[in-house]
């Protein structure tokens, strides 16, 4: 991405790779960390009630919904299927609280119209909704 005129914390798609990078990496050192801490005495013993769960039929499951959410977004926009990925992975996760979901969206989907859009100039695909 070429650089800027205004310099490098100037809106721009130049931003968002950086800002991509930092989170990115941040994120997966968290995760490891958290990955390699020990395991609570439930964990170890099998006794938790969520370790019922084959975690590699849920991964399979978030892939899977993941590639239809990225089919779906040609076909209902952007922001339709988004909402609905939303909505499915809230859901799936374990966050059963409508409430919740409905503030995170509310948070979620104009923060991105606003730093795509108009901001950045970024053309999402259009849909039933914008």
């Amino acid at each position: 991405v070429e650089p800027h005129p205004s310099g490098p914390l100037a809106l721009s798609p130049q931003l968002f790779c950086h800002i991509t990078a930092v989170l990115l990496l941040l994120l997966s050192v968290a995760l490891v960390i958290v990955g390699l801490k020990d395991k609570s005495p439930a964990e170890k013993t099998g006794t938790d009630p969520g370790a019922a769960r084959h975690p590699l039929l849920r991964g399979m499951v978030a892939v899977v919904v993941s590639a239809l959410y990225v089919a779906a977004i040609s076909y209902l926009g952007y922001f339709t299927s988004t909402i609905a990925a939303m909505i499915f992975f809230s859901y799936f996760f374990g966050i059963r609280s409508w409430k919740g979901v409905l503030l995170f969206l509310v948070i979620l989907l104009p923060f991105i119209y606003v730093l795509f859009v108009i901001a950045l100039r970024v053309i999402l695909p259009k849909g039933l909704l914008i």
